[in-house]
């Protein structure tokens, strides 16, 4: 199998930050600690990881903060701000609520919307946080100065600026490389949004993306025959639309462009498509048509699925494991990985998926009736609500037989 550019860019870039890391270390670190008599010993050890920890935690500030400022100056409304764990969030009245929640991204995430699609620039988002790290760049070089000067019990000076700014220069490394990466970066979006008509359409689903978020109806966004990871978020939108609206059909067309686009997107967004297209037929078509499909995936989507690696590959291996697999064991497993995935799957999707994963359980329970989930606190009956619940995926079995009456 030949690795797609996107995979290989990920490589690249943890491989350049590591590269940064051991040559620090070799070239700078080791000497002093081999040479001065005050960096003997597990102190001086104990006092690099904690240099390592502060920088973390001082780059992770200014990366966000650059984050904060660049959506002011670029005309967007924040509505969450979130650096290592620490999330700051405005309801439906504009109060600022404050809890720990996870992101996506190197350091954290601030979600945005634009105050206009057509003016708002999200440029400033992207380049930002570089003016934040000169200044931290400002900051270490006074402190390798201070311990250069000085010497003797400066030397821990020294360090500290060299510790941070060799941990800053590789966070700041990964989010403005220019590539797709494992998390979230702006470096992705700096080919992207060369002209005006790709930041509309960025401004444009950030808009849909948000309204999703808050439960309100999306109206129309626009479908990109021709998908790349960005054009994959894009087209996103689209398909938790339809699934919402209950078109699995529009939803599966649309999916199917990823598919269709193998060479263009990185391996985690295809096999993310499979794992959709995998559940989705699980719920529609006979038994045995979709297990005959699911068997002749390739090693590596069926190792992706069971991975449990998001929301999608938790709904398949929950039908995968109770309708094919028949094994309540490996179907309570991926239950238990159910609410983590929703979560990581984001606010615009958690309640479709909520809804979707129901579907899955309800699918099994119909070939099981006899399994217990109540520890899960999913309740059959509730899963046949119709009123709680948009229409269901329809058996494609099911539709010819009414055909043929």
């Amino acid at each position: 199998m030949f690795m797609k550019k996107n995979d290989f860019m990920g490589y690249l870039v943890y491989a350049i930050m590591i590269g940064i890391a051991i040559g620090v270390g070799l070239g700078v670190i080791r000497p002093l600690f081999s040479t001065n008599a005050l960096l003997q010993g597990n102190v001086g050890i104990v006092f690099v990881l904690l240099a390592v920890i502060g920088g973390i935690i001082f780059t992770a500030l200014m990366l966000e903060l650059g984050h904060l400022l660049g959506a002011k100056v670029g005309k967007y409304k924040v509505t969450s701000w979130n650096c290592l764990f620490f999330q700051f969030k405005k309801d439906e009245k504009g109060k600022t609520k404050f809890a720990f929640a996870n992101f996506d991204g190197i350091t954290g995430e601030t979600k945005y919307v634009p105050l206009d699609p057509k003016k708002s620039n999200p440029r400033h988002i992207i380049f930002m946080p570089l003016v934040f790290f000169l200044l931290e760049v400002v900051v270490c070089s006074v402190l390798m100065v201070l311990g250069n000067i000085f010497g003797g019990a400066w030397i821990w000076s020294f360090i500290v600026g060299v510790v941070i700014l060799t941990v800053g220069g590789m966070i700041f490394l990964y989010d403005i490389f220019p590539a797709a990466l494992d998390g979230k970066n702006d470096g992705f979006l700096i080919p992207i949004l060369n002209n005006e008509t790709n930041v509309y359409a960025y401004n444009e689903m950030l808009i849909a993306e948000d309204m999703m978020r808050r439960g309100k109806k999306v109206t129309s966004t626009p479908v990109y025959q021709k998908v790349t990871d960005f054009t994959y978020r894009l087209n996103d939108v689209t398909i938790y639309n339809r699934l919402a609206d209950g078109d699995y059909n529009g939803a599966l067309e649309i999916n199917e462009l990823t598919i269709n686009s193998k060479d263009t997107v990185s391996r985690r967004i295809y096999n993310n498509a499979i794992a959709q297209r995998t559940a989705i037929d699980l719920y529609r078509k006979p038994l045995e048509e979709a297990k005959e499909e699911y068997i002749a995936l390739p090693l590596e989507e069926k190792k992706y699925i069971e991975s449990l690696a998001s929301a999608p590959a938790v709904r398949a291996y929950i039908l995968v494991s109770g309708l094919i697999n028949d094994s309540i064991n490996e179907t309570k497993g991926a239950m238990d990985q159910a609410d983590a995935a929703i979560k990581a799957s984001g606010e615009d999707k958690r309640k479709v998926e909520e809804r979707l994963m129901k579907f899955a359980v309800k699918k099994v329970l119909e070939k099981h009736p006899d399994w217990d989930f109540s520890e899960y606190n999913i309740n059959k009956d509730s899963l046949t609500n119709r009123q709680e619940t948009k229409e269901e995926p329809k058996n494609e079995t099911e539709e010819s037989e009414k055909e043929e009456k």
